[in-house]
């Protein structure tokens, strides 16, 4: 067990230093052999790792990925647990007494806004909110991994659910105004990774990466 733990650790301090530091990373994975043999593989991968990050802000592509795990775990995350816990609370087909808080921790009172003639459309806007939500999960891994093909995809999927829950819900004589808050949460994550995109393709060339979010969003 500590020598698969160390071995990920490992990997992971290899991919901290980036491409510019290959030779590093293969005197690294040298050493880490000897580690093994010795029986100290986990404080060994450690100390790489510890190392690894500490040089990471020194370097463009270090920043990126900083940036990047900045955005999905600072941001994509939590964005996807409050969507997920204002949806598990009734947004937007129920209204919370004391406004967005409301609706996160399920406090206030809340009134149903839909009547029985228009009851049977509070399942699909429940499920485009929670698709919203999981939308972000694979999103945060396929930025990590640079797939900007699906990226792309998950943004045009995102505006999708908006555009429909908005509809469904000016149908449903809702407001679409409640919806602002978490459309304009969406806007500024696709502004973001659009700005995260174009950093990448300025780092490392890839005018193919910018092209295809652009085309595809």
């Amino acid at each position: 067990m500590t020598t698969t733990s160390a071995r990920l650790v490992m990997a992971l301090a290899v991919q901290s230093l980036g491409e510019h530091r290959i030779a590093w990373a293969q005197a690294m994975a040298a050493e880490f052999k000897a580690a093994e043999e010795d029986g100290r593989p986990l404080r060994f991968a450690l100390g790489c790792l510890i190392g690894a990050w500490r040089m990471m802000p020194a370097h463009a592509e270090g920043r990126f990925v900083l940036a990047s795990y900045a955005l999905s775990l600072g941001v994509l995350i939590p964005v996807a647990a409050m969507l997920a816990l204002a949806a598990a609370f009734g947004f937007p087909f129920f209204a919370a007494s004391d406004g967005v808080d409301g609706y996160l921790w399920g406090s206030g009172a809340h009134v149903l806004l839909l009547n029985d003639g228009n009851m049977i459309v509070a399942p699909s806007l429940a499920l485009l909110m929670m698709a919203m939500a999981a939308l972000h999960l694979p999103l945060a891994w396929w930025m990590l991994d640079g797939d900007w093909d699906r990226v792309a995809a998950a943004n045009r999927f995102g505006a999708a659910a908006a555009t429909t829950l908005a509809i469904v819900m000016s149908l449903a004589a809702l407001d679409p105004t409640r919806l602002l808050l978490p459309i304009a949460v969406l806007a500024a994550e696709m502004a973001t990774i659009w700005a995260l995109t174009r950093w990448y393709q300025r780092l490392f060339g890839d005018d193919d990466a910018l092209d295809e979010f652009a085309a595809a969003s």
